[in-house]
Order: C-alpha cells, then sequence, then structure tokens
C-alpha cells in the first residue's frame, strides 16, 4: 500500500500557503499539529551552512590517447582528484560505456508518466544510455548567422545521426525554450522538424554594430559621447550635443536592460534543461549553438563580468542556481560559434562604413568581442567537461564530437569536503597515472548556502517548472486523471487527479527523524497558454515513523489533488519538489472538462 495524501484546491502566489485542508495518510497516520513550520530562510551567504547530509561530487572523465581514442581498464588506483589543489580520497568509480538507444514513453491510456524507458523493452542498464540535447540559441544570434546554423545541423542529421541516438532539438528565443523535436522519439524525424524551424529577425541584445548597420554611424567613444572641444562650441551646439549624450545614455540603459533580458532567458533554458535530464543517470551531451552568449565569465573565480554599467549583482542567484543545476545532471556543455569562420586578423572582421569620427572604433569593438565570446565559450565548456568549437565552417563536427565523447569515459566520485564554509567556486582537476594521454573532466563547482539549504530556491525552482514545456524527472512520476466532481465555484468543476511517485529511499531523510518535505502543485492553461487562475498545492513536512518510512521507501507515495475548472480544454502542468534534496519532477497532463 502505498503512502496516500488528500487534498483539494488552494491558492499559491509567491509561495504556497499552509491550509486546512484535511490530510489523510493511510500509512502516516499523523496529526496535523507534528506539520513543522518552515524554517527560516538563510539570507546570509557568507558562510555555508553544512548539515549532517553527506553530498557525492560526481565526475565524468574521458581519458583519450593523443588520436581521441578511449583507453580501456584504467582502475580507480590510477586515478587522483583534487578539491582546491587537496587531494580527496575516490568513494565511487566505473568505467561506462554506453550505447545509442530509442527512448519512449511506454504508459497505459489515462496515464501521464515523465518516465523514460529504452524502446523495446531492451535490459540495457540506465548508465549505458546516453542523451544529446541540441539547442539553437536564436536569442543571442543573428538573423543571417541562425541559417547558416540550420543548414549546418541539416548537414549532421542527414550524413552523421545515427536513427538510434536520443537526440533532442530545442531553439530558445524571445518567449523562452521551445521543444522542435523531443529525445524520445525518432531521431529519422528530426530532420523535418528542423525544416519547420523558422528564424527570428531580432535579437534581444543590439550591439554597438547592430546599431551601425541600422544607422550607418557609430557611438562615439567615451561615457558621455562628448566632441573633446565642446567648450569651444557655440550654445546651440553645446544644447546638441547635451540632447546627444542624453541619447546616448538612453540607449546605453536600454541596451543593458536587454542584455539583462537576454542572460536571464539563458540561464533560465540551462535550468529547465538540466532538470529535463535530473532523472538521467551518466554523462550527458548539451550542444548550444549559438552565436555567444549574452554574458561573459572568469575563467578564474567563474564569476559574472559586469555588463557595461550593470554589475549584475542581483543576477549571481540565478547563474549560480544554472551551474548547481548542470553538474548535478552531469551535463558537458558543447558551445558552438555559428558564425563560422573569422579572421584573426585585427580589424579584417567588420567593415566600417561613413564612421569619419571614430575610424576603425567597431572594428575593434567587434575583434574585441568575438574574442570573449572565444573566451567564454572555452571557459563554460572546460567547467563542465565539454569542448568549444568556434571559427570552422565545418560546425557538423562539432555536433558529432558532442556525440562521440559520450560513448566512453569514467565516473568518479567523492564527498565534499565540509571543513572549508567559504562559498564560491571550487576547482577541481583530474590525474591519471599514464603518460601520453589527454584527460577532459569538469573544472569546478559552485558551494553556495542553496548547496545546504534548497527551500532558498524552492519558490524559483516550483515556478520555472509550472512554465517550462519540459517534463523535470529527477523524481519519477504517474498522472492520472479521477471522475470529476462538483465544484463550489459555480460554472466550474473539481476536476480531480491522482499522482502515484515511485519508490524512492531518498525522500526520507533518517538522520533526521525519518524527516520527509515534498511540494505537490498543479496549474492549467488553455489551448492558447493564458494560465487559468492561480496554481493550486499543498506542502508537506512530516517526520516519520520507522515503519512509516520503510513503507515510503518500498511503495512509493500517492497524492490525490484538484482543480476548479470552468468546461474546456486545458493542459495542466504538475510539479512535485523534495524539500530535503531540491529534485523535482513534472508532468503535462491534457484534460477535457464538458
Amino acid at each position: 500500500m502505498r503512502a496516500v495524501i488528500r487534498s483539494s484546491s488552494s491558492r499559491y502566489s509567491h509561495r504556497l500557503r499552509t491550509q486546512t485542508y484535511l490530510i489523510l495518510f493511510l500509512i502516516l497516520v499523523c496529526p496535523l499539529s507534528t506539520l513543522a513550520k518552515d524554517k527560516d530562510k538563510e539570507k546570509d551567504n557568507a558562510e555555508v551552512k553544512f548539515t549532517s547530509r553527506t553530498e557525492l561530487v560526481l565526475i565524468p572523465t574521458l581519458v583519450t590517447d593523443k588520436s581521441g581514442n578511449h583507453i580501456t581498464g584504467l582502475k580507480k588506483e590510477d586515478f587522483s582528484v583534487f578539491e582546491n589543489g587537496g587531494e580527496r580520497q575516490i568513494a565511487t568509480f566505473e568505467e561506462i560505456a554506453t550505447d545509442p538507444h530509442r527512448m519512449s514513453r511506454t504508459l497505459k491510456p489515462g496515464e501521464f508518466s515523465n518516465t523514460i524507458t529504452v524502446a523495446g523493452g531492451s535490459p540495457t542498464a540506465a548508465s549505458t544510455r546516453r542523451v544529446t540535447l541540441i539547442v539553437l540559441d536564436l536569442l543571442n544570434t543573428g538573423f543571417a548567422d541562425q541559417a547558416y546554423a540550420r543548414t549546418e545541423l541539416l548537414k549532421y542529421l542527414s550524413q552523421t545521426v545515427d536513427r538510434r541516438e536520443p537526440t533532442g532539438l530545442y531553439t530558445l528565443t524571445r518567449s523562452g525554450i521551445h521543444v522542435v523535436h523531443d529525445f524520445t522519439t525518432d531521431p529519422g524525424v528530426l530532420i523535418a522538424a528542423l525544416h519547420k524551424v523558422r528564424g527570428d529577425t531580432t535579437q534581444t541584445v543590439d550591439t554597438p554594430e547592430d546599431m551601425e548597420a541600422i544607422t550607418g554611424t557609430a557611438t562615439p567613444e567615451g561615457a558621455a559621447g562628448l566632441s573633446p572641444n565642446i567648450g569651444s562650441e557655440s550654445p546651440t551646439q553645446q544644447e546638441a550635443d547635451r540632447l546627444q549624450a542624453m541619447m546616448e545614455d538612453a540607449e546605453l540603459n536600454f541596451q543593458s536592460f536587454q542584455q539583462r533580458l537576454a542572460i536571464t532567458y539563458t540561464l533560465e533554458a540551462m535550468q529547465q534543461l538540466a532538470q529535463a535530464l535530473g532523472g538521467f543517470p551518466g554523462r550527458k551531451s548539451l550542444v548550444w549553438a549559438g552565436g555567444g552568449f549574452p554574458f561573459s565569465v572568469s575563467d578564474n573565480t567563474m564569476q559574472l563580468a559586469p555588463a557595461g554599467r550593470d554589475s549584475l549583482t542581483d543576477v549571481l542567484p540565478l547563474y549560480e542556481r544554472t551551474w548547481q543545476l548542470l553538474n548535478s545532471a552531469e551535463i558537458s556543455l558543447y558551445p558552438v560559434d555559428v558564425k563560422g569562420l573569422t579572421s584573426n586578423t585585427p580589424g579584417a572582421s567588420i567593415a566600417v562604413p561613413n564612421n569619419p569620427r571614430h575610424p576603425g572604433a567597431f572594428t575593434r569593438s567587434a575583434d574585441w568581442r568575438r574574442m570573449d565570446t572565444e573566451a567564454t565559450f572555452q571557459t563554460f565548456a572546460a567547467a563542465t567537461g565539454g569542448r568549444p568549437y568556434f571559427n570552422s565552417n565545418d560546425l557538423a563536427r562539432g555536433f558529432r564530437q558532442a556525440v562521440d565523447d559520450s560513448a566512453q569515459y569514467y565516473m568518479l566520485g567523492y564527498y565534499l569536503d565540509r571543513s572549508n564554509p567559504k562559498p564560491g567556486w571550487r576547482k577541481l582537476s583530474v590525474k591519471v597515472k599514464r603518460e601520453h594521454i589527454e584527460i577532459r573532466a569538469r573544472s569546478g563547482f559552485f558551494v553556495t548556502n542553496t548547496t545546504e539549504n534548497p527551500d532558498l530556491t524552492r519558490d524559483n525552482d516550483i515556478s520555472a517548472a509550472l512554465r517550462s514545456p519540459l517534463d523535470y524527472t529527477a523524481i519519477p512520476l504517474v498522472a492520472r486523471w479521477q471522475p470529476t466532481a462538483p465544484s463550489q465555484q459555480p460554472g466550474k468543476k473539481s476536476v480531480r487527479f491522482l499522482l502515484s511517485l515511485a519508490p524512492d529511499s531518498t525522500l526520507v531523510d533518517a538522520a533526521d527523524n525519518n524527516h520527509l518535505v515534498v511540494d505537490f502543485v498543479a496549474m492549467a492553461r488553455t489551448a492558447t497558454g493564458q494560465q487559468v487562475d492561480h496554481p493550486s498545492g499543498k506542502k508537506i513536512d512530516v517526520h516519520a515513523t520507522a515503519d512509516q518510512a520503510s513503507t515510503i521507501k518500498q511503495k512509493g507515495i500517492s497524492y490525490q489533488g484538484a482543480l476548479d475548472l470552468a468546461p474546456g480544454e486545458y493542459s495542466v502542468r504538475i510539479v512535485v519538489r523534495d524539500g530535503l534534496t531540491g529534485r523535482i519532477g513534472s508532468v503535462a497532463a491534457p484534460v477535457k472538462v464538458e
């Protein structure tokens, strides 16, 4: 028998509010008075507050010879792992060889699940699966480069891709991440799906080169853009220059706002992709094909560099959370610069017409922009164990390398060093007792209070899961619609659903008196994507007995919820979040209300 939780609908704004609905645990019989109060959030990030829980740091590691061939047969004793220069004891070790296997969502009629299985019921172990995701970043890429990227991707798909290879295709635009082709369907239809992708003629960030191409003039150099001889100009000219300076200042502010939007959309897309792969063990390749990231990153501290006049301080939590999710999902990033082959000769990349005031100003700017893009690509790739691909007219090769790298590798694991409470980027390095080899592994990870207190990102995580078009997979679940019932709201019906969580030993923290913290949230949207009312949900926070905890581990949990909906057709996104670890499972379930 599963643990069963029943709840009616409730309003969810910025937080899930505690409500007075009757909660029945068929095996977890406990009064409402035992529900623990929410803990105060720790906002001071000056020092990480570690708990008694242990955290395993996993490091997918590629070891090849000079020709790029995988070196087999290495033992745990051949490897050494270092965190911030100090050697760590390797706790887990495995050599993994993957094969391309079609995946599918095997469901019974009336069921909706985020669980993925190997097609055909293959007994292939989960650790041997591999998944490759390709993102066409239309948000940060010029229109002409978008067309070139699509052409190169079509070349790769038509000439190289294995029809058994699980390959997902997504686009990033101003409206977020979009699914073009899911990795659970036939890769053979990828080409047809890609032909339907339309470019985006607008970029969120207008670069100085873009503005010059539109206006035919360049923004003057200097903070205010004023003429150096302003003191000798006439009053009329001074007024004109002041007006010009005000306009240029407003333009810079607008560009800063646009860049902040692009950074937010890009990081949120990465988070959603990481959450979608969170339930798959092993190394995954994420190919990011675009014109560059809308931010710069320091290769030493991995902190975001200021964007012009914007320090981006308030974006740092989103940025660091993105890194945590990418690392937890064991994703290796492969940034592909779709601009193709460019000249390394200074001033040769962009011609500057009609710019008598500052000849060559934006040619130099373009050169620096290109070098900054390449540097950030290299930093991101190294930090995740992937590799960058730029300054080439054979982008298909970059796509192939991303797939090939996940074919064979070693998985190393060690427990997080808790003697160091200082937050920030922790550098990783892997060494192997062999000569004439090449090693590629992620170069580090972030440690913040979120690492130990997932409740800090609870609201943002749930909101993102409700908005995302992707199913999150870290918690396997199955949803089933139940018979509708009368609603207390006129003109509506109570649409009930039963949610089943698979047996999971990690949902209960035995070290903390069998603590269990789970959020259940559901939100409906119309066929046009419009949100219907507020999300409905409930937070469960209890300490189970030993027998109750054992049943949850062996049988799982069932939850019954409901939404009050008017007649019509809807897509309902159901989200489950483990408050102790931050893991999330979600699924979309269409429903028609008569």
